[in-house]
């Protein structure tokens, strides 16, 4: 009889037991189940994000690239600013030679004639 009495006191205290933790996991069920369907959002939204953050990469190495290319072709404008000031001085200080090359022409060509 003291072993029925152990096996039943035992099967009660499992009973007792098994009713707390049933709803408990339940809820962890739930509660898994939950934590699935949200990880699968998260990685969802970390795809777009990564998709966004490439498209935002691409257009900062175009924008650097286009101000590279800006920074180039300001320094050609002031490299041919400069040419052009060198050869309007050029000319300029040619221009006084071209007289004097026509007055000395012009004093060969009497001289000779």
């Amino acid at each position: 009889a003291a072993g029925l009495c152990k096996w039943v006191y035992a099967m009660e205290v499992y009973d007792r037991v098994a009713k707390e933790v049933a709803p408990k996991k339940e809820a962890l069920r739930v509660a898994e189940e939950q934590l699935e369907f949200t990880m699968g959002q998260l990685r969802a939204k970390q795809a777009e994000l990564k998709a966004v953050e490439d498209d935002l990469q691409a257009l900062q190495d175009e924008f650097e690239g286009a101000n590279r290319k800006k920074g180039d072709l300001g320094d050609q404008v002031e490299l041919c600013n400069a040419k052009l000031v060198r050869a309007t001085q050029l000319i300029d200080g040619l221009g006084g030679e071209k007289a004097r090359w026509e007055q000395l022409s012009d004093e060969l060509g009497v001289k000779y004639d």
